[in-house]
């Protein structure tokens, strides 16, 4: 990898990290955390616009990686949702800075044309294939559990960020959480 492009994704990389902890920040703070100067940022990045986008894409693609990477696609689907739940903790900070703020996934990821397939989904993937072998409860549909996955990882990474959640309870108090409401299992409340 050229300078130019360590450069750039160091940028990248800094602004997703200074603004998923702090929305407001300005790019000098950007640059301090990047340890380039402000010029150097401009150079790259000439308006506040084309970096947020960037930034955007990036985080996209780090949590994109990091579920193909927990392989959801193998194994048995209760070990697989803990692989995902891991790698989605690993990559916390990514989620923060996307998901923090709606308006930058309107701004930035075009919405898909009627006519276009929707890309794949892995996680929804999953939660299918764990419906079908009987270890997801079948009577939600995997969209709501897909977004009660999401609520609950990004609910633990805003009580990591308040302090009152460790950073390595994270993986384990998300997966109890879902564990205990997606399981197919019935409780007998008596």
């Amino acid at each position: 990898m050229s300078a130019r492009n360590r450069t750039e994704r160091a940028i990248v990389a800094a602004a997703v990290h200074t603004w998923a902890r702090e929305r407001g920040a300005t790019l000098p703070d950007v640059a301090e955390a990047a340890e380039v100067g402000r010029t150097t940022l401009h150079r790259y990045f000439p308006e506040r616009d084309r970096l947020v986008h960037a930034a955007v894409e990036h985080a996209l693609e780090v949590i994109g990686a990091a579920i193909a990477e927990a392989q959801p696609d193998s194994g048995h689907p209760l070990e697989a949702m803990r692989r995902v739940v891991a790698a989605l903790a690993s990559v916390s900070e990514a989620i923060m800075f996307v998901f923090g703020d709606q308006s930058l996934m309107r701004d930035v990821v075009p919405t898909a044309e009627p006519e276009l397939p929707t890309p794949h989904d892995p996680v929804i993937d999953l939660i299918r294939r764990g419906q079908a072998e009987g270890v997801f409860d079948d009577q939600l549909t995997a969209e709501w559990m897909q977004q009660v996955l999401w609520g609950v990882a990004y609910t633990a990474f805003e009580q990591v960020a308040q302090g009152a959640l460790a950073k390595f309870d994270v993986a384990a108090t998300v997966t109890r959480t879902l564990e205990q409401g997606i399981t197919a299992k019935t409780i007998d409340p008596t």
